[in-house]
């Protein structure tokens, strides 16, 4: 099958496109770094920058347009502008142009990424005219939700998946996709290849087969960041690396990347002792006293100090709450033998489903780490997109 790749990002659709055996023919990306991103990646360049500018002339014969319009207007992080916002609005540069394609030259499918708080943008009458828009465009129209972590990576990702079929080429069912048909065994990412910080090890969701089935969750362990006004600012979440990922955002801002706790053999008490003038732990494990840089190596926090730990052992709290919003509030919860530290560029691109190689062609490549979180963030994750691709063969 001939795709389209819209609105592409750094290229994930077309990675579980391509893994299903399809071919990308066009694809259409605005951001300058995604573009460079997508270069690296995939050789070239996206054929088109500004959809605006697309006309339907300019885009091959193709079996599916896949979009993922951008979703700051839906999300409930956003102002919630819906399809009136710049940005979410420009998924109806797509419907152009397919009512500018001849009826026999439309796809036969659209497949359409966005947001969870799409469902609720304006009381769910914006989700409302997108289908009705599909279906005006000559689609029947079906849609699920969707979660990353029901696909063999450890991220909380939810996820709607909108479908339209050409009604003139007959009917076609492809959803729901839950844990009787999604990817079987085989074909699933090894928990221990897809991300060393974080350990959850089923991820198939609730099953009345298995009762006794343990589904790991987002475990959140504390903040190091509270402010007078936020008790738990998201930049200052810290999280159990047993459970799942929380849902990567595009981190824009930096120092927002999401952090876990591990531990860390140079924080023995040995080597405590020596960096403490010969201050002792009164008893051990006890939180330790105010740390320099050599104490904590590979943390990679922005705040200007770190203080001493007053609450109990494990417990993560700031002592003397800042009253701004900023990165500069003291950092705690730093305990015997473990260490706080964000999650690397690479952790979240296998929190996608993006294999190592490409990874290591964009270090080799000089894209920086900052548009790495970028592009990662705002990503599809690469294993639904291949089980949905899979159904569409």
């Amino acid at each position: 099958m001939k795709f389209v790749d819209m609105f592409c990002g750094m290229g994930t659709i077309r990675m579980g496109f391509e893994k299903s055996g399809h071919e990308c023919v066009y694809s259409i990306e605005w951001d300058k770094h995604k573009r460079e991103i997508y270069k690296v990646i995939f050789g070239k360049e996206p054929e088109a920058s500004d959809i605006t500018a697309v006309r339907a002339s300019d885009i091959p014969r193709s079996d599916c347009w896949c979009f993922g319009a951008p979703c700051q207007d839906f999300s409930i992080a956003g102002l919630r502008a819906g399809l009136d916002g710049e940005r979410s609005g420009l998924v109806r540069e797509v419907f152009r142009l397919v009512r500018e394609k001849e009826p026999a030259d439309r796809p036969e499918w659209l497949l359409y990424e966005n947001v969870k708080g799409m469902l609720s943008s304006n009381s769910g009458w914006d989700f409302a005219a997108i289908q009705a828009e599909m279906g005006q465009c000559g689609y029947d129209v079906e849609w699920c939700l969707l979660n990353s972590k029901d696909f063999g990576v450890p991220q909380n990702r939810e996820r709607v998946y909108t479908l339209g079929h050409l009604r003139a080429r007959g009917s076609r069912k492809v959803f729901p996709i839950g844990e009787s048909n999604s990817l079987p065994d085989s074909e699933r990412m090894d928990p221990t290849a897809c991300i060393s910080a974080l350990t959850a090890t089923d991820y198939k969701g609730p099953s009345r087969q298995r009762p006794n089935l343990v589904i790991p969750t987002v475990q959140q362990i504390g903040n190091v960041m509270p402010t007078a006004t936020r008790d738990n600012p998201n930049q200052g979440r810290v999280y159990d690396p047993t459970g799942l990922a929380p849902c990567l955002n595009k981190i824009e801002g930096g120092g927002r990347e999401p952090l876990i706790t591990e531990p860390c053999a140079c924080l023995t008490p040995d080597r405590l002792e020596k960096r403490q003038n010969g201050r002792r732990f009164k008893e051990p494990g006890e939180p330790m006293f105010t740390l320099t840089k050599q104490d904590i190596h590979g943390i990679l926090f922005t705040q200007k100090k770190i203080t001493r730990e007053t609450d109990t052992a494990g417990t993560l709290t700031a002592r003397n709450p800042s009253t701004s919003r900023g990165n500069y509030t003291p950092i705690t919860g730093i305990t015997n033998g473990t260490r706080i530290r964000r999650l690397t560029p690479r952790e979240c691109m296998r929190l996608q489903g993006v294999p190592d190689y490409i990874t290591d062609k964009l270090i080799a490549a000089g894209i920086s780490d900052t548009q790495m979180y970028r592009a990662s963030g705002d990503a599809c994750s690469v294993p639904v997109i291949y089980a949905i691709a899979e159904r569409l063969k």
